[in-house]
């Protein structure tokens, strides 16, 4: 007997074993036998054993049914599968022919007395139909009725689970998908996609999804294809794929506002990416025998690809600790090559050569020698709404602590070394658990990052461009609540990198620049903020061509005395475009400004630095949390105010020679050969100040949209942490004003809007 046949027999002798106590409704044991299935469809593919690798696909599609409870009586799908693992076994002796293995198909996939019930007839037919060779690819089942019935109250909670689940896997198909039309032949990369499209099917069904079970059942098939060896993920797959996540993810809001609403669903039109699928899996059979590797190369396991330098093979570790002989390790390996989908752990362990406590101390010293962790983390889901209350209470007792030390009573005992040190000990833990309730509001910005690869890759391929993104700084956290207001500038701004900022590879070329443009996302901790940079190194900023675009536009009234960082931020304006022709993706001059606001929202900065001819780097800084902001406290008259830090370049006192008037302009202070305008923050907050002559008081320089203006003040307190709280509905409308915040003193400080202010300003000169 051949060692591939001997394979497939043993496989079928744990199948018999294992389905001949199988009790009805026991999941768990299904699941266990679906991944033996699984096993043998592989393990028959690739040779001689085309009649029993589609009786293993039709016994699957058939136990797929019974986990989604599409079969009725399950004691009876019980032995239909043991009456196909059978007939298995009758086929690998050469006892029954094919014709046997049809029938038995046949009853299985028209439902026999499984069927499920006749509203979703065709879709189960389609379920456990098998798939045919590569010349004639499965098609999708068919589709479901547009309206579809509301779900039941029962069904709410479950619902609400397979939403939040189901988004995060196609973030994850999303990701994978993009990895997978760089490394096609990548099997665990190609799993990583199939896997959450299968529990989007299993799931969606369960909870009688129909159009989602459908589409994600047809994007499905074409993964399994791609699986068994009969095509190679190419763009054109890769496109349909990302579609296909574009259609679920609506399909997905839709079910869930439906279902909030109380709403029957409303139905989607997939016939044009249905026929996208069906394109694809037809040109299959072509493309397979030109690119689709061997089955030795598409079987590539872990440990083969960890034996290439990629981490110890476990193999060669267990053979190091005496564990396991090498020639059972060879032996292992061949099984491995000869299709059987299992780890060299497993195998050793099945084959009685190795004891499961070995391979387990010998996977955790692989994780040790590879710098992995050596146990999992652990994390459990909370209800946001518990953080942010939390973080508010956490913030209360911040100021309650800095309230009882500034209370004039404490003060007078603080010579007592014993209150001194209580004191100092309760100012370091609040602080501790300050920053802990804040660690735990924040994310990595990788996920974030991730979704700009597809952003790239879809808008240079729209723009007929070739563009590289690479991304630094995963790791860097950022406040959740930041994270959905971040992605919508951040992607506009990657876009118009790619559209305006990389050239064609024509204009490349003659530049004496690679084809492929380059677009780079990097993250850092700088000063308290997070920095976000979006560089490129494509043609750069055209600095007389925005200023004359700037003219046209009405957006200045003239160019003198404007330095180049108020020229480049002008593209920040709203209705400013430098783009000559109206595309799909830019040039009507929305988008920039978007990003502005969005910024402002989250009381960040832009700045941009540009080199004609070399590219541009736009630095986003944003604060570490919107909960708690970090500030400069200002004293003008009696009354005290916060400056964001982001927004203050410089303080100083100025000389009686640097205050000058301007005509038409207002009073002016020199800084550094530059002439700032004065704003005088006591008429702004209509408060008395202790001295009117700059010369005599202070001047802070705040900068907004790249515009520098002096505040004057009458002292500065310091720099200090505060949390922000809101001013309720009353105040909504003091445009001056961003919100308060507790002091020391218990007395309230007003955090001060720039942009405001400057706004304010500019009022009281017209």
């Amino acid at each position: 007997m051949s060692e591939e046949k001997e394979i497939i027999t043993s496989l079928l002798d744990q199948l018999a074993a294992e389905v001949m106590v199988l009790e009805p409704g026991d999941l768990m044991t299904y699941g266990e036998v679906l991944s033996r299935l699984e096993q043998l469809a592989i393990a028959c593919g690739g040779g001689d054993q085309q009649v029993l690798a589609r009786l293993a696909e039709g016994l699957k599609a058939h136990l797929e049914s019974m986990i989604l409870g599409q079969t009725t009586d399950q004691e009876k799908g019980v032995e239909l599968l043991q009456e196909g693992v059978s007939l298995g076994q009758s086929l690998m002796r050469g006892d029954v022919d094919e014709q046997s293995a049809d029938q038995f198909l046949a009853r299985i996939g028209q439902g026999g007395e499984t069927a499920a019930p006749a509203t979703a007839e065709s879709s189960q037919e389609e379920a456990a139909a098998p798939p045919a060779a590569p010349e004639g690819q499965p098609e999708a089942p068919p589709a479901p009725a547009e309206t579809v019935e509301p779900l039941s109250s029962e069904d709410a909670e479950l619902m609400a689970g397979f939403v939040s689940e189901a988004m995060e896997h196609l973030e994850s198909i999303e990701v994978n998908a993009l990895l997978l039309e760089d490394s096609p032949e990548d099997q665990e990369i190609l799993n990583a996609v199939f896997r959450p499209f299968h529990t989007i099917k299993g799931v969606s069904g369960f909870l009688n999804l129909g159009d989602i079970n459908h589409l994600a059942h047809a994007l499905e098939n074409l993964l399994d294809q791609a699986r068994s060896g009969n095509l190679i993920i190419d763009s054109e797959a890769v496109d349909v794929i990302l579609a296909g996540v574009d259609m679920l993810r609506q399909m997905i809001s839709e079910a869930q506002e439906a279902a909030d609403q109380g709403r029957p669903r409303r139905g989607f039109d997939t016939s044009e990416l249905e026929a996208r699928l069906k394109a694809v899996l037809e040109g299959a059979g072509g493309r397979q025998e030109s690119s689709a590797a061997s089955p030795e190369e598409a079987e590539a396991s872990p440990e083969e690809a960890a034996a290439s330098g990629e981490h110890p093979p476990l193999g060669e570790i267990l053979v190091d600790q005496g564990a396991v002989a090498p020639q059972e390790v060879e032996r292992a390996l061949e099984k491995q090559q000869k299709g059987v989908s299992k780890r060299i752990g497993e195998i050793l362990v099945q084959d009685g050569a190795a004891e499961p406590k070995e391979v387990a101390q010998g996977l955790k010293l692989q994780k040790k020698m590879t710098g992995g962790k050596t146990a999992q983390q652990q994390s459990v889901k909370i209800d946001t709404q518990k953080l942010d209350n939390l973080l508010d209470m956490v913030g209360e007792l911040v100021i309650a602590q800095s309230m009882v030390e500034a209370n004039p009573h404490v003060q007078a005992a603080i010579g007592d070394r014993k209150l001194a040190a209580d004191l100092a000990q309760l100012a370091r833990i609040t602080t501790e658990l300050q920053k802990s309730t804040m660690s735990m509001r924040m994310v990595p910005i990788k996920q974030t990052f991730q979704k700009m690869v597809r952003v790239v890759r879809d808008t240079a391929k729209k723009a007929g461009k070739k563009v590289r993104l690479e991304l630094e700084g995963e790791t860097t956290e950022i406040d959740r609540n930041m994270v959905e207001k971040f992605y919508d500038p951040l992607m506009h701004m990657v876009r118009n990198s790619v559209d305006h900022g990389i050239e064609t590879p024509q204009e490349r070329r003659a530049a004496g620049k690679p084809e492929e443009g380059l677009v780079v996302l990097s993250a850092y901790h700088k000063g308290g903020n997070v920095c976000v940079e979006i560089r490129d190194d494509g043609r750069g900023l055209d600095r007389e061509k925005i200023l004359a675009k700037a003219l046209e536009n009405g957006i200045i009234q003239d160019t003198e005395g404007i330095s180049d960082d108020e020229v480049y931020h002008l593209i920040l304006k709203p209705g400013f475009s430098t783009a000559e022709v109206v595309t799909e993706i830019s040039g009507r001059g929305v988008g920039m400004d978007v990003v502005q606001k969005a910024i402002d929202e989250l009381r960040g900065k832009i700045e941009i630095r540009t080199e004609k001819g070399k590219g541009t780097t736009f630095t986003i800084a944003l604060p570490l949390t919107l909960a708690i902001i970090d500030g400069m406290v200002v004293e003008v008259g009696e009354d005290r105010f916060i400056l964001p830090t982001v927004a203050v370049a410089e303080s100083l006192r100025p000389g009686r020679e640097d205050y000058s008037t301007v005509q038409g302009r207002g009073e002016m202070i020199m800084i550094r050969g530059n002439l700032l305008p004065l704003v005088r923050l006591h008429d702004i907050v209509e408060v008395e100040p202790k001295e009117r002559d700059p010369w005599n008081a202070l001047v802070v320089v705040v900068e907004h949209h790249g515009s520098k203006r002096c505040l004057l003040v009458d002292r500065l307190v310091g720099r200090q942490e505060v949390v922000i709280k809101s001013l309720g509905e009353s105040l909504k409308g003091v445009k001056v004003v961003a919100g308060g915040a507790i002091m020391g003193d218990g007395r309230v400080g007003l955090i001060l809007d720039v942009e405001g202010v400057f706004k304010a300003q500019d009022g009281k000169r017209a």
